[in-house]
């Protein structure tokens, strides 16, 4: 199935790509400044280290110390932040692979990559959704973490894919024996 972005012309993609890079850059820099009041011995990285706990003790873990830092209140601001940030990287990811494809000539593979990373934005809706939900109700364990780091780890990997076509073939179609003619 076609991404809705692979009819769009390869310079409207472009422009669009670079707008949404700049703004993709500033907020994960704002997203990463949030996160460092989470980055502790429980959660070395912040956030995605609850992200992916797997298990309901770790998860509890992490929540516990948080609690005792004070610093609930932050993963919960990045958690409703993260609402926002994935329609940017997830917008951002996907224009990027149909731009690369349609540099390359590649429609069948930057409607792959640009579905890839439009699903990676819709599985951190779920993932985030759970997490309000723990960061809410610290108290015993329950299997919501496990869920949530299944989202995670799926979110990154086809976000990885779709990056890594993105990029990657965007760096090829520089050369001109792998670009087609626009």
């Amino acid at each position: 199935m076609r991404h809705p972005l692979c009819s769009v012309s390869a310079s409207t993609l472009g422009r669009l790509a670079f707008r949404l890079g700049m703004l993709l850059a500033l907020s994960t820099a704002l997203i990463a400044f949030l996160d460092l009041p989470l980055q502790t011995e429980s959660a070395p990285w912040g956030i995605v280290s609850l992200e992916l706990a797997w298990s309901p003790f770790r998860a509890l873990q992490i929540l516990l110390e948080w609690q005792r830092a004070g610093v609930l209140g932050h993963a919960k601001l990045i958690q409703i932040a993260d609402f926002v940030y994935l329609l940017i990287y997830g917008m951002f990811f996907a224009l990027l692979a149909a731009w690369t494809g349609a540099r390359l000539g590649q429609p069948k593979w930057a409607s792959l990559a640009a579905w890839g990373a439009t699903l990676a934005a819709g599985l951190d809706v779920l993932e985030n959704a759970i997490l309000l939900h723990e960061i809410d109700r610290i108290t015993t364990p329950s299997p919501w973490p496990e869920l949530a780091a299944l989202f995670a780890a799926a979110k990154f990997l086809l976000l990885g894919a779709s990056a890594l076509y993105g990029i990657g073939g965007g760096l090829a179609s520089l050369f001109p024996r792998y670009r087609r003619p626009l």
